[in-house]
């Protein structure tokens, strides 16, 4: 007798796939681009607002800009979302050049990254999967 009143799941029904056949929202085609040399950076920031989150990420930049000089750690503790919504390109150029020198993700975020590098997509649509019974349950790794 099990001494929680809820009964567990049961995986009964339930169907597993192929990480590429999967239909996700995001592909590496919606991802940032590098500003690259011909655009400023500098001249970005500066014309952004005094006020609000303009000055917060002002003064961002410029903690930032001590912690390199100083060449201080500067760590990134980020959520799957900065994975997903195609930010990737821009946080490895900022590792790069020296301006992340470590980065912390959560669980979801190594999913992302993960399923980014091998299929070039990822965020799967999640009330299309449960309808179809097949929520986050992909095949064995070994099996790829």
């Amino acid at each position: 007798m099990s001494k929680y009143k809820v009964k567990p799941l049961s995986p009964e029904g339930l169907k597993t796939y192929s990480l590429q056949s999967r239909k996700d929202k995001v592909n590496i085609n919606n991802f940032a681009q590098i500003l690259g040399s011909e655009k400023s950076f500098t001249r970005f920031v500066r014309s952004l607002p005094n006020i609000l989150a303009g000055s917060d990420f002002k003064e961002f930049i410029s903690v930032m800009g001590k912690a390199k000089k100083r060449n201080r750690a500067i760590i990134f503790g980020l959520g799957a979302h900065v994975i997903k919504v195609g930010l990737s390109p821009i946080i490895i150029d900022l590792m790069k050049e020296g301006w992340i020198t470590a980065l912390a993700l959560n669980g979801a975020g190594i999913i992302h990254d993960f399923e980014i590098a091998f299929t070039g997509q990822t965020s799967e649509d999640v009330q299309l999967q449960i309808f179809q019974k097949r929520f986050l349950l992909l095949r064995p790794q070994s099996t790829w």
